[in-house]
């Protein structure tokens, strides 16, 4: 179901549409599918996002801006939330996510 933007969203105000230029079907579809994995895991997709990149062992940290006190709180959730590895497994494949590996020498 499509909804309209949230009032004060920078996808209202964007100057370069960049954001809008994201709202295809198929990443609309894909936020879909990542708020179900999230619904089953009991949080929600800000926080499975997050937990997702803080899983990855070649991701020494995360730079995230709150400006919300609701933002900053999943951020905190985030840092010690386990996602199971078969749902790690479904996130890449919802996402399409491949490990880039480059080995020098």
């Amino acid at each position: 179901m499509v909804q309209p933007l949230p009032a004060g969203s920078r996808a209202t105000w964007q100057a370069d549409h960049q954001i809008n230029d994201l709202l295809t079907d198929e990443n609309l579809d894909m936020v879909e599918r990542l708020s179900g994995v999230a619904d089953e895991l009991g949080t929600n997709l800000p926080v499975l996002s997050m937990a997702w990149i803080l899983q990855h062992p070649e991701i020494s940290c995360v730079i995230a801006g709150a400006s919300k006190p609701g933002q900053l709180e999943n951020n905190l959730k985030a840092s010690g939330f386990q996602i199971p590895a078969d749902a790690m497994a479904g996130i890449d494949r919802i996402t399409g996510f491949h490990r880039f590996e480059r080995h020098v020498g």
